[in-house]
């Protein structure tokens, strides 16, 4: 089938590429796949390259075989990432269970939303890739009230246009829709620049990596390589001498350059992350806000049950100082004592009293933790029963609009 029509009444209402696109091996892409893919999103990436469509309220992000100049974006991971672990957050939303790719007739990722839902085509639809319909999930949902699953029976590059036209249903955004999205096209900036993408030789692991880090390395580098960043990250829009003048402490050098990777999000349905750089912006509330709501709650805790709270709260020397919470009410902190390179981090548990602080920074009791290790890390297990570490583990990136 001849897109070119189609590919030019895009181009009729967002404008020509906006940079040159990364050469892609059509024939060897849907090889590593098993598939063939759409003929429309061929024609329009091998147009446009790794475009965000949209603008900053909304937008599409495309995310085509290719390799990142940094790296942290190579298209056969970011597969298997995605597919795994879009089968499991939705878990907590919905009994229903979708299949992903190489399953027979699975979900096949191919782009995002700003806010940082997935974009899939149900390739179990039809034979004919043309029709494949487009399915969205979302996680920016409440629990019981909306599925995360949104099924638009409609191809691609069709989807496209009806977003810039006048937006489809989407449970998670403001008043259920998502678009219309600006006419506005750019090259997506974490994919500016980016290599070709060749498929792994045969027989080679995508994500042996991650198996490595299991075992392997230690600090941010072994993090991420069990849990990918998010590729853009949301950090707020204040800078850290501002957080650290309105906390009236710098903090931990290692906490620091774990929220730059990664900003606001939560950790495996477990741990959240406000963002760190947020300043009282509407409907979110950032890191300096959190450490003080929870600091405020902590001293009165003490005050009245002394004996289940024997840390002091912080800015006494040794005091407790929370930055984070779990889903199950419990407040992750710092015994601040000492400069902050020497911090180890300390839990207020809602459910039992408060126990010594833990030997290590935050970074370190993140990775034990990851690699399912409980005991060290003072934190319960992030597998269940059966389940190995790598099904289980994964960080849900928060957007700007995200009422932490």
């Amino acid at each position: 089938m001849d897109h070119s029509a189609r590919i030019s009444a895009f181009t009729d209402l967002v404008g020509p590429p906006p940079g040159p696109a990364p050469a892609v091996d059509w024939t060897a892409v849907e090889g590593w796949l098993g598939t063939p893919l759409p003929g429309d999103y061929k024609a329009l990436v091998s147009a446009y390259g790794a475009v965000e469509i949209g603008g900053p309220g909304a937008a599409i992000r495309l995310h085509p075989p290719c390799v990142s100049i940094d790296g942290h974006f190579e298209y056969a991971a970011w597969i298997v990432e995605t597919h795994r672990h879009s089968a499991i957050r939705p878990g907590m939303f919905t009994a229903r269970r979708r299949p992903f790719l190489p399953e027979e007739g699975g979900l096949l990722a191919f782009a995002t939303t700003r806010s940082g839902d997935h974009l899939f085509w149900d390739t179990g639809a039809s034979d004919d890739p043309d029709a494949w319909p487009v399915t969205l999930m979302t996680t920016h949902v409440a629990v019981g009230v909306s599925e995360p699953w949104v099924d638009y029976e409609v191809p691609f590059l069709e989807l496209l246009f009806t977003l810039l036209r006048a937006g489809v249903p989407h449970p998670g955004e403001p008043g259920g829709l998502l678009g219309p999205l600006p006419s506005q096209i750019r090259v997506w900036p974490p994919l500016a620049g980016a290599a070709p993408w060749s498929p792994p030789p045969a027989g080679t692991a995508v994500d042996a990596r991650q198996h490595a880090a299991l075992t392997e390395g230690s600090g941010l580098g072994s993090v991420m390589a069990l849990v990918p960043p998010p590729l853009e990250p949301y950090l707020g829009e204040g800078t850290w001498e501002q957080v650290f003048e309105r906390l009236g402490t710098r903090l931990p050098p290692d906490f620091v350059a774990l929220a730059e990777r990664y900003g606001a999000g939560n950790w495996s349905w477990w741990l959240d992350m406000s963002a760190p750089l947020s300043l009282d912006r509407p409907r979110e509330q950032g890191l300096a806000a959190t450490v003080e709501g929870m600091l405020d709650g902590y001293r009165q805790l003490r005050a009245a049950h002394p004996q289940c709270y024997p840390m002091p709260a912080w800015p006494e020397p040794g005091g407790f100082l929370p930055f984070a919470s779990t889903i199950d009410g419990d407040q992750i902190g710092w015994c601040a004592d000492g400069p902050p390179e020497t911090w180890r981090v300390a839990v207020n548990p809602r459910h039992s009293d408060q126990g010594p602080p833990l030997p290590g920074d935050f970074t370190t009791t993140l990775l034990t933790w990851l690699r399912g290790g409980p005991a060290e890390s003072g934190f319960p297990g992030v597998t269940g029963q059966g389940l190995h570490p790598l099904d289980v583990m994964f960080f849900e990136p928060f957007g700007p609009r995200a009422p932490w």
